[in-house]
């Protein structure tokens, strides 16, 4: 094969669009994203999301990415307080949070939980997108169409993208970026497969650790032997999101190099248990089998894609595997909901999930549905709750609570269940208006279970009643809601049902 002949072998060649493919995305599309705005949570809980949050109402009413003095950030050199979480996300909400900030407004609600509110929207509309791209890009790694379908509908219902579409971190976000770029550079087209050097600078700014998404895309393309400058260009992607990186530094802490992050908390020591605790210990911050059990098949898929597609199996495990290990060389400790910072590699595992042939169809569903009941009890409260109770028993059980391998027992997969029963029972207890005045107000000393946010209905339609709207009409709203999400579900399935009775084109799986 030759550069100038413009074509690439079989294994390369894109999906040809169906005359079902954008019926089956706006299906996918629309049935996630209408589950998650049913169960929309009415606030962000945790240091991390309220700090984007302050940078984006910043951006808003002041142009600049300070936050308030006592909300955790730094003190930069002009005298002002600055977070040390990444510019992307807040920068892209800011839509989103000044539509927030006007409802709050309009209806005379605190607009710490408006625009808390409306910021979560972005995230849903990321992950619904993410999960389109999933079903694409099994397409592109050689999966049928029904095989495809399921990738995606387990990515956005059996894994913890289920959780963290609901939260403002920067994941969802990295997630989005990422499996877009994987579908670029799998594509045939040149100019798209120009596109990943934009995503590779987006990435590092969305959050630093997507700075192995270049060097990654590099390598596919030197394996085939593309053109020198092809090869580099998503390298100097990653120099350009280095750099705007470092500019970033500048503007908050007058140094290039300073970001505010503790930088002891890389490095060798633990690597290996780490490593391990990730994907098996159902410990905080750990258990990608325990939390999200469809990725078990993921093993059997990259096996499957080496034998089909090397050049493909390189680039897909090579992102995975690089983004594993990185994060096996941070010492976190944080309040995290199963493997938090492997979420952004969920869709390309849950993409090669959808290589498997038919005989492995009803085990996949049966673990998309286990992984349900596993993140379910989030859908209507705070995960966070169950730290928050820990906490206030004993701050030493906390910290070995937080531990990757702590006692099994005092694991949060193991507890949520009944941390959420307490919470419900906590809400229907609770007034709403007696929630809306504390708004803001910390909890006092060894009461932290008590914060407005961890005694409600965590979604949106609880608080209705403060404008003056029954519950009732809320949870009528969100069941039409999830009856929708279902109805455009069925229809993709109906649509690739469709397309195995039809001829299927040239270059198109069965």
């Amino acid at each position: 094969m030759t550069q100038k002949s413009g074509k690439f072998p079989v294994e390369h060649t894109d999906t040809v669009l169906s005359f079902n493919l954008k019926a089956v995305a706006l299906g996918l599309f629309l049935g996630v994203l209408l589950f998650q705005l049913a169960f929309l949570k009415p606030g962000i809980w945790g240091v991390d999301g309220n700090d984007m949050l302050n940078m984006s109402q910043s951006l808003i009413t002041r142009g600049d990415f300070t936050v308030p003095a006592g909300s955790g950030g730094i003190l930069g050199p002009d005298g002002q307080y600055y977070s040390i979480r990444y510019p992307l996300l807040p920068i892209f909400a800011v839509p989103f949070v000044a539509a927030g900030l006007t409802i709050g407004n309009a209806l005379n609600l605190p607009t710490q939980y408006t625009s808390a509110t409306c910021a979560l929207v972005l995230n849903i509309v990321l992950t619904a997108a993410t999960t389109v791209l999933v079903y694409r890009l099994a397409l592109q790694l050689g999966a049928q169409r029904r095989g495809a379908y399921w990738a995606a509908v387990g990515y956005a219902f059996g894994t913890t993208a289920l959780v963290y579409a609901r939260e403002f971190f920067a994941e969802p976000l990295l997630s989005f970026l990422m499996t877009l770029a994987l579908c670029l550079a799998l594509s045939r087209s040149r100019r798209l497969q120009l596109g990943t050097s934009l995503l590779s600078a987006l990435v590092i700014v969305a959050k630093p650790a997507g700075i192995l998404l270049g060097p990654v895309i590099s390598l596919y393309f030197l394996i085939r032997r593309e053109v020198w400058w092809r090869v580099v260009l998503p390298c100097v992607g990653s120099g350009v999101g280095v750099g705007l990186y470092l500019l970033y530094n500048y503007v908050r802490f007058g140094s290039f190099t300073s970001s505010g992050q503790d930088a002891s908390q890389f490095g060798l020591e633990g690597f290996f248990m780490r490593a391990l605790g990730q994907l098996v210990s159902p410990g905080a911050g750990g258990g990608l089998f325990w939390y999200c059990p469809p990725t078990l098949l993921a093993l059997v898929g990259l096996w499957l894609l080496w034998q089909k597609q090397k050049p493909a199996f390189v680039l897909v495990f090579g992102l995975i595997a690089s983004f594993w290990l990185l994060h096996s060389g941070w010492a976190f400790n944080g309040w995290n909901w199963g493997p938090r910072f492997l979420v952004p590699i969920l869709p390309a595992l849950m993409a090669t999930v959808g290589l498997l042939g038919r005989r492995w169809r009803m085990p996949l569903i049966g673990l998309i549905v286990l992984g349900f009941l596993v993140n379910a009890p989030t859908l209507v409260a705070f995960y966070q709750r169950y730290y928050a109770e820990v906490a206030d028993l004993d701050t030493d059980v906390l910290m070995q609570t937080l531990e990757l391998w702590s006692d099994p027992a005092q694991a949060p997969l193991f507890n949520v269940w009944s941390a959420t029963f307490r919470q419900l029972q906590a809400a229907l207890s609770t007034p709403v208006q007696e929630i809306l005045s504390g708004a803001g107000n910390p909890p006092a000393p060894g009461e932290m279970a008590k914060a407005e946010l961890l005694r409600i209905v965590a979604v949106w339609w609880w608080f209705l009643p403060a404008a003056g709207i029954p519950t009732w009409v809320g949870g009528a709203i969100a069941l039409a809601m999830v009856g929708g999400s279902g109805w455009w579900l069925r229809q993709s399935w109906q649509k690739i049902l469709q397309g195995y009775r039809r001829p299927a084109k040239l270059g198109q799986p069965g």
